[in-house]
């Protein structure tokens, strides 16, 4: 009778040198996002203020600081779930329908692209998006009274002729939405 005997070789600790640096590394990261980031923030916030008080007006830095605390951005993958083809949108023959063709019943999956993030300097009374196909984009004034933080997403019913939807969150109240309505219908 034969007898095996496995033996795993021996694991080795991470070296004494290794560990003290990945843990200097952790506190480091955690120094930077709690302690120096709030610094930082001020130092934004009083630059945009300087220069509102020299005469600039419109001044975003809602981004900048949104990357300056680690904001992530999801916006990418919402899109992709909405441009991506559902299973059962299949024609007769049983292949998939592709964007911008309607199906039997008439319903068209429309092609999503984001809003172009705000700069800067850009003008809060408009947003701009770039169509598929296109290398130019398209700057969509907004109604009087939203501004482009506001906006969650912009229809294109045809060309020249827009539907823009204000987030939840957004500033604007239902009343003033529909006294805008009722001006512009």
């Amino acid at each position: 009778m034969t007898t095996l005997v496995a033996s795993m070789p021996p694991i080795n600790p991470p070296p004494l040198l290794e560990t003290i640096l990945d843990k200097l590394k952790g506190i480091g990261r955690w120094i930077v996002t709690k302690l120096a980031a709030p610094g930082i923030a001020l130092f934004v916030i009083a630059g945009a203020v300087l220069l509102v008080c020299i005469g600039f007006k419109n001044i975003q830095i809602g981004g900048l600081l949104g990357k300056l605390f680690g904001k992530k951005d999801s916006e990418s993958n919402a899109i992709d779930v909405a441009n991506s083809i559902p299973s059962g949108r299949i024609d007769s023959n049983g292949k998939l329908i592709p964007q911008g063709v309607p199906d039997s019943h008439g319903m068209t999956q429309a092609v999503v692209v984001p809003i172009d993030k705000p700069g800067l300097f850009s003008n809060p009374n408009h947003v701009s998006f770039t169509p598929p196909g296109e290398t130019k984009p398209v700057e969509v004034q907004l109604p009087v009274g939203v501004k482009a933080n506001d906006v969650e997403h912009v229809v294109v019913v045809k060309p020249g002729t827009f539907t823009v939807t204000v987030k939840d969150s957004s500033g604007i109240k239902a009343s003033q939405i529909d006294d805008l309505l009722k001006k512009y219908s």
